[in-house]
């Protein structure tokens, strides 16, 4: 009976093991799509290595970024409650190293460079203009524990363009977030062009404060006056950019 009941044992671990180790890519796809925007399409290896299509959703379409996206993920560190991956992308000069862990996430510092029209799956304004030009972003080592986020990350939007406005470009802006204890603090800033864009604000817990103005160089002002107004709320010949959530 004993001889009997360690076989039944053996066979359960054996195929607990086995599905873990197999356990397809598509269950990532599956958590991920009802823990936030970011979609993983077209899956394929397993939760381990596998590759995928990545996009981001805005709640009624999932815009794709191009290139395939890979994984690795670190079976050792699983064991000691830490899971351990490098991702790979087309985007990225390098593999991101990634650790998870309970109330906290690590990330090593790294860039990539992306197409401005991803901005739309932020919603509004974006969704409306309809963005256009390159993202460059840039952070450093960053840690998120309980939402805190410690380090930094700058997004620079260069040679905007928005299919709202015959000028082109509309400039180029760098969004800057540095994080230290609780609160994280945000800077936007116009490095050149003839659309002005300035303001600034706060993360905390989760939650966003952010205030601005948009306005711009005089001699374009009627040109521009019409993507100002739906920026935000006009006050004048500016527009006051205003985000809390």
């Amino acid at each position: 009976m004993r001889y009997r009941i360690f076989l039944v044992l053996a066979a359960v671990l054996a195929v607990v093991v086995t599905t873990a180790v197999r356990a397809p890519a598509v269950w990532v796809a599956d958590w991920m799509q009802n823990h936030g925007r970011l979609r993983l399409v077209d899956a394929r290896g397993t939760v381990w290595s596998g590759s995928a299509m990545i996009g981001v959703s805005d709640g009624r379409q999932v815009l794709l970024i191009p290139g395939r996206i890979s994984w690795k993920i670190g079976l050792a560190a699983v064991t000691s409650g830490r899971v351990t991956a490098e991702v790979a992308h087309s985007s990225l000069p390098a593999p991101l190293a990634v650790s998870l862990a309970p109330r906290l996430i690590t990330v090593k510092a790294g860039q990539s460079e992306l197409p401005a029209a991803l901005l739309v799956a932020l919603g509004t304004p974006f969704n409306t203009i309809r963005p256009g030009g390159a993202l460059g972003v840039r952070w450093t080592d960053m840690e998120i524990r309980d939402g805190a986020l410690a380090g930094g990350l700058q997004i620079e939007w260069r040679e905007a363009q928005s299919a709202l406005s015959p000028v082109a470009p509309l400039g180029s802006y760098r969004l800057q977030i540095a994080g230290a204890g609780d609160t994280a603090r945000v800077q936007l800033d116009t490095l050149r062009g003839p659309l002005r864009l300035q303001g600034s604000g706060t993360v905390k817990g989760g939650r966003i404060s952010f205030k601005g103005v948009a306005s711009a160089d005089p001699q374009m002002r009627p040109a521009l006056i019409g993507l100002i107004s739906v920026l935000g709320r006009r006050v004048g010949d500016e527009a006051i950019l205003s985000l809390e959530t």
